[in-house]
């Protein structure tokens, strides 16, 4: 004897207990206590929200923060030259646009083509205050605009695209350079020094070179703390320790000295940009390499094991094997790692750079014109900087989370 029919489908809640109105009733307004509670909190909630809203307004200091906006960007760069750093961000942009045009060609365009968009549509929305009230970069931000949704469309139509994108990176990366720094005489392409560097630009090369360059160095670290050479072990367990047993600000202070002794020259002669990068970047690779670590303490030694027994060596078992499963592991460190270092770039200041956060937060509030305004400027500079690094901070955080989901972490 065989059952006829299946299991019955379960029904819908009865219309009062779903929708908002029910949730509120379930959440907030649960009894006197939490109807009490809840109505304060409201209150307090829809009052600051109010206030924040009437002083965002009305204060007149916000005009500060829109007449400096080039030296929050790029401070000293040359005005005349300020069509390179823009050209610059509508390259990357570009590659960033035939990546998302090949992924979304292949089915797998959700992180890519996110990262894309939301970054296009900041260019895009500077773009168009180019075009209303920046008549000296109209054209710039234009063409940066644009440029990624040439690239998006070859992307997404011409194979071949996404097959060489593995060398355009470097290419493209390359052409960065070429564009922020220059190459000499007195042109459009002379030479801009990296003391005139400054802003969000100093802040974005600072961060991108820092999280790119110690991602590697940080599993190489981690890795020769695993070897079974003494040598290498003591040698990379030496660096690490002593990296973190110090703070940035630190670091930041030994490399503005370290830096010429090692290479035998004046301070003068080593930037202060490259001095910077060293420091910045050690130590990221030194927390990495500890949140590697932890990845690799994760994954069974039974993994390692079989991948011998296949025949392969210790070094393609490492890194094919090992490897992926301990980095997929720890996404989230990597990702909380790279979001630390994009904001302590604001400690630069210590070896003379003045970045974005120094600039809103010396540069800016000493001038005559901010100083006529009651109470300053800084309150109004701080959340327009506060606004920014959440921006950047949220997207890669988003990021991390799609790539997660993708992966499977944290599900059997």
């Amino acid at each position: 004897m065989s059952m006829s029919t299946g299991m019955i489908q379960d029904r819908p809640p009865p219309p009062r207990e779903r929708g908002p109105v029910a949730w509120a009733r379930r959440n907030l307004f649960r009894g006197p206590v939490n109807t009490v509670v809840s109505l304060i909190v409201g209150y307090l909630v829809v009052a600051a929200v109010v206030g924040l809203v009437r002083w965002a307004l009305d204060s007149p200091a916000w005009t500060q923060v829109w007449d400096n906006l080039k030296l929050l960007a790029a401070y000293r760069y040359p005005s005349d030259l300020l069509w390179r750093p823009i050209f610059a961000v509508g390259t990357i942009l570009a590659l960033m646009g035939i990546g998302a045009g090949a992924a979304r060609r292949r089915g797998e365009g959700e992180i890519a083509g996110g990262v894309f968009w939301w970054f296009f549509g900041l260019v895009a929305v500077i773009a168009v205050v180019a075009l209303l009230y920046w008549p000296s970069v109209r054209l710039p931000w234009t063409l940066a605009a644009l440029a990624p949704l040439a690239a998006l469309w070859l992307g997404r139509t011409v194979p071949a695209a996404g097959r060489l994108l593995g060398w355009l990176w470097p290419l493209g990366l390359i052409f960065v350079v070429f564009l922020l720094v220059g190459v000499g005489g007195d042109g459009p392409f002379r030479v801009v020094r990296t003391v005139e560097w400054g802003g969000f630009l100093l802040t974005l090369v600072l961060a991108s070179v820092g999280i790119v360059v110690s991602f590697p160095l940080g599993v190489a670290l981690a890795l020769g703390r695993r070897s079974d050479l003494p040598v290498i072990k003591w040698f990379c367990i030496a660096v690490i320790e002593l990296v973190r047993g110090a703070p940035l600000i630190t670091w930041l202070f030994i490399a503005s000295l370290m830096v010429p002794l090692l290479l035998n020259t004046s301070p003068d002669t080593v930037p202060a940009l490259a001095r910077a990068l060293v420091a910045v970047t050690l130590f990221s690779a030194a927390y990495m390499a500890e949140n590697v670590r932890g990845g690799l303490q994760g994954v069974p030694g039974g993994q390692g094991e079989a991948a011998r027994a296949l025949g392969l060596s210790g070094w393609q078992s490492m890194r094919l094997i090992v490897l992926p499963q301990a980095l997929r592991s720890v996404i989230p460190a990597i990702v909380g790692q790279s979001i630390g270092l994009f904001k302590d770039t604001s400690l630069v200041f210590i070896v003379g750079l003045f970045d974005f956060f120094e600039i809103g937060r010396r540069v800016i509030p000493s001038q005559p014109a901010s100083l006529q305004y009651t109470g300053g400027v800084l309150l109004e500079l701080s959340v327009f900087m506060a606004i920014v690094y959440a921006f950047f901070a949220y997207r890669m955080s988003v990021a991390s989370r799609q790539l997660e989901k993708r992966l499977g972490v944290g599900e059997r």
